[in-house]
């Protein structure tokens, strides 16, 4: 499997990093600071929208003041406990081998979700004010709630999107050195598209132009210019289209709807993507077994068990794939969010009616929404005088009683 292109064209030097001139600008003269004593900010706080170079711009300028970095994920390290030995230990410990000093990252803070996570915020906001070196938080949005006190203690530093025409030029480098002559519409469709995520971008042209020496625009064209959310179809063809275990995995970096969203799309979609029955089978053993690990986060807050769903559901699916062919099939909106999102107004009328019914008949909402709602419904639309008596008995509202006189169950 080809390197890609993200990493292979990943920038090593601040002359390779695209656009953003001005957050690059406000790192550097920071970092720069730490050379003069300790500055006032200890912390710096990086926020933006995906794709769009922050952790890239730290490994450049780490790497530019001869830094010792040391980058982790957030989401690893949630607990009091596990920051302050891993983060608060690599921030007054002495780097080892020559370098001017330590630089500390962690990475995608939304895996952290305040107190579900047993003082992992709060003990990063006190390790920002204590730290004998260099410090940078990453996350999309700073103005997360949650975040309310680091912000306080941290150097705010703004990622803003890339412009089209500098994703435009990036893109149209690369496809020089790859040795893909690409129409100036495909590069615009794909930069438009991409809406300011660089990343996103080159992944896209990497993708399409596989196995091709020229790129037109007819063979973008179908992608038009859809809103970012629909992303979605890109990574769920990175999914099942991929050869390695990590080309699946690192589908879910990109994509721009939650997990469980994801997991409905990759479940609908499974059984059009993967033709024959044996893969079709592992793959959805796969889905059953994330399905596991979701369900037990949910009810045991256990996140660490978040990435064995995540491999499951990508790897595991697309591993499945031997002896489906690789081709084009469009990709379904899940049905079951579909109908989820039809009946959502009959749903949270039977449970209004089986709380007030509940209440008085002594009986479960689920129990009056089974065992007596069908019997009401016939009475509502065929005994006017008993349902007024019904409407008095349970203080039943003008909606409600609409509900009922309704056809149907």
């Amino acid at each position: 499997m080809a390197l890609p292109w993200t990493e292979k064209y990943r920038p090593t030097s601040v002359t390779g990093f695209v656009d953003n001139g001005k957050a690059l600008r406000q790192l550097d003269e920071w970092l720069t600071s730490w050379t003069k004593g300790t500055p006032r900010k200890k912390a710096a706080f990086l926020h933006g929208p995906p794709g769009v170079g922050k952790t890239v711009c730290v490994e450049v300028l780490a790497k530019a003041h001869d830094f010792d970095l040391i980058s982790l994920d957030a989401s690893n390290y949630r607990t009091k406990n596990a920051l302050e030995r891993i983060v608060g230990a690599a921030s007054s410990q002495r780097p080892l081998f020559g370098v001017k000093g330590r630089l500390i990252v962690l990475d995608e803070l939304e895996g952290m979700s305040g107190s579900q996570d047993r003082g992992g915020l709060s003990t990063i906001a006190r390790l920002t004010k204590t730290t004998g070196c260099p410090m940078v938080l990453i996350a999309n949005d700073v103005w997360n709630p949650r975040f309310s006190s680091l912000r306080s203690s941290c150097f705010v530093i703004k990622f803003q999107r890339v412009p089209a025409r500098s994703i435009i030029a990036h893109i149209r480098k690369i496809c020089v050195r790859e040795g893909v002559l690409a129409e100036e519409e495909a590069l615009s469709l794909i930069a438009k598209r991409a809406k300011g995520d660089l990343r996103s971008a080159m992944m896209d042209i990497q993708a399409l132009s596989q196995g091709k020496s020229f790129l037109a625009y007819e063979d973008v064209r179908w992608l038009g210019d859809r809103d970012r959310q629909e992303a979605i179809f890109t990574v769920l063809g990175r999914v099942f289209n991929a050869k390695t275990c990590w080309e699946a995995r690192r589908a879910v970096d990109v994509a721009d709807v939650d997990y469980e969203m994801l997991f409905e799309w990759i479940y609908e979609n499974a059984p059009h993507q993967l033709s024959n029955i044996e893969d079709l089978s592992a793959a959805l053993d796969a889905l059953s077994r994330a399905d596991i690990y979701f369900r037990r986060v949910r009810a045991f807050r256990a996140w660490k068990l978040l990435k064995y769903a995540f491999d499951q559901m990508t790897a595991g699916v697309a591993m499945a794939r031997e002896k489906s062919p690789r081709r084009w099939v469009s990709f379904k909106f899940p049905q079951r969010i579909s109908v989820m999102s039809r009946t959502r107004r009959t749903r949270r009328l039977r449970k209004e009616l089986g709380l007030k019914l509940g209440a008085t008949l002594h009986m479960s909402a689920d129990s009056v929404v089974r065992d007596v709602l069908p019997y009401l419904r016939i009475m509502f639309s065929n005994d006017d005088a008993a349902a007024t008596k019904l409407m008095d008995t349970f203080d039943l509202d003008e909606t409600l009683v609409a509900y009922l006189r309704e056809s149907g169950g």
